[in-house]
């Protein structure tokens, strides 16, 4: 999958004469909500870089985005933290065709990617009782939604809302009750945008 990664970024530096690419990273705070056995919601500053590439058809694009997640659960046994980076690769729909103007862009996302997590106990991870860590690679698909206001040249402010599923159900390893997990993101965050 880091092959797929790879070649599509030298896909898009070959093509690049009928599209716009933007490399975009910063800070976002965001609201993560984990449905999995029951709903945990979890609010904090993360850090995300994307690189797009606009129009290489027109109002279609390119984007291939990562960032980092974490949620934590008290418990008596300790501080149990789950962290999440998923890195993904999406194709971007513009929305809003008709509005010919460098300062906003409504757009659709829809993709695959790859969710690299790791289970902590008072931050060391988790061995199950098995021997095997709980530390997994798992595919996933996103969908949802950003809206970019871009005042300044190369300053984004960026509102975004995507839903995440994790095809990470593993009876195997985890117990029959485990199930595929689901992150719906929303975040609002400043960007450096390098054109």
């Amino acid at each position: 999958m880091y092959a797929l990664f790879t070649n599509v970024l030298i896909l898009v530096f070959a093509i690049q004469e009928g599209g716009h690419i933007q490399f975009s990273l910063g800070p976002n705070y965001s609201v993560f909500q984990l449905f999995q056995d029951e709903e945990e919601t979890e609010t904090q500053w993360s850090f995300s870089g994307e690189f797009e590439m606009r129009d290489f058809i027109p109002h279609l694009g390119l984007k291939v985005r990562g960032t980092k997640l974490s949620f934590e659960r008290s418990s008596t046994f300790g501080t149990y933290r789950y962290e999440y980076l998923p890195l993904t690769l999406c194709t971007s729909f513009d929305i809003l065709p008709f509005i010919h103007s460098r300062w906003v862009r409504l757009s659709a996302e829809t993709g695959i990617g790859i969710y690299l997590w790791k289970g902590f106990l008072n931050d060391e991870v988790i061995t199950l009782p098995s021997g095997e860590k709980m530390e997994e690679r798992d595919i996933g698909f996103i969908g949802g939604f950003t809206l970019q206001l871009i005042p300044l040249r190369f300053i984004g402010i960026e509102f975004s809302s995507r839903y995440n599923y994790l095809a990470s159900s593993d009876i195997y390893k985890y117990g029959f009750y485990d199930k595929d997990e689901k992150i719906w993101e929303n975040g609002l965050g400043l960007k450096l945008i390098l054109p």
